[in-house]
């Protein structure tokens, strides 16, 4: 039996969820969604999902509910939710929450409209592709909620279940990750045309490289240092520039970087 599959909010992450699960095979009549910016909408109408401009009337349609706002708003918009939605939900949706930093027990508690479960999932950007990662916190949730989540996300991409207190963690990794990847392909494309390669092939090489070095990391069964000491050689140019690396403390940096995108995530849910 298929399940209608509502969002509130069809923004970058929640449009990539609603994008994924269309590409995964879901038919665009069960995909709902309540997203009051005109301009946000408009490309998730042209996917052929309906939109609603009632969120009591989208929940009371929904078997799964995404809540895909932005947590700092989401007190305020809650409240507006409970006001439209009750009275008119009695088909207890399973809500599925991607918001940073907000804990289960602060959702159960603004939420005052019939709804059925409430599991908290972090996913990435790269869902839109089909090639995401999804964490799915399993603290309090009962095993058939815990099933639709995963039955729903693992077309989209790939799940870990983890304790909800490890979810601003997973936000600090794979959550902001892609954004760091970004920053790091533009890093050595900017190396590549500084010693004089063209934007696109230097482009060209390095996206070859990354998706190739993945690929490389999977099937060989060797592990990072294992594969980056094949790279170098004695006195080699790979090792020079892996100096540069240690010298500017790179890996340290990343560390920091996890570390303070998680800190974040745990001060949104303050």
């Amino acid at each position: 039996m298929s399940k209608k599959i509502a969002f509130a909010g069809a923004g970058n992450m929640g449009g990539a969820i609603l994008r994924g699960l269309l590409q995964a095979g879901h038919k665009p009549e069960e995909i709902l969604f309540f997203e009051p910016f005109d301009k946000t909408a408009k490309p998730v109408e042209e996917l052929g999902a309906i939109r609603f401009d009632d969120f009591g009337k989208m929940a009371a349609a929904a078997d799964v509910l995404f809540l895909c706002v932005k947590p700092q708003v989401f007190k305020s918009v809650a409240s507006e939710w409970n006001a439209s939605a009750n009275g008119k939900v009695n088909n207890k949706p399973e809500i599925i929450s991607i918001m940073a930093g907000v804990s289960r027990e602060k959702i159960l508690a603004a939420l005052t409209f019939n709804h059925g479960d409430v599991v908290r999932v972090m996913p990435n950007l790269p869902l839109t592709v089909g090639k995401g990662a999804i964490a799915i916190a399993s603290d309090g949730v009962s095993s058939e909620s815990l099933e639709v989540a995963k039955s729903l996300l693992s077309t989209v991409g790939v799940t870990v279940t983890v304790g909800e207190n490890l979810i601003d963690a997973v936000t600090g990794l794979s959550g902001s990750a892609p954004a760091y990847v970004f920053e790091f392909i533009e890093g050595l494309v900017r190396g590549g045309v500084k010693m004089g390669l063209t934007r696109a092939t230097a482009m060209q090489l390095t996206l070859a490289t990354i998706e190739g070095s993945v690929e490389l990391l999977k099937k060989s069964g060797k592990d990072t240092g294992e594969l980056s000491a094949m790279v170098s050689s004695p006195a080699g140019t790979t090792i020079a520039g892996v100096q540069v690396l240690e010298d500017a403390g790179f890996r340290g940096t990343l560390m920091h970087t996890v570390e303070a995108a998680t800190l974040r995530s745990q001060a949104l849910g303050k």
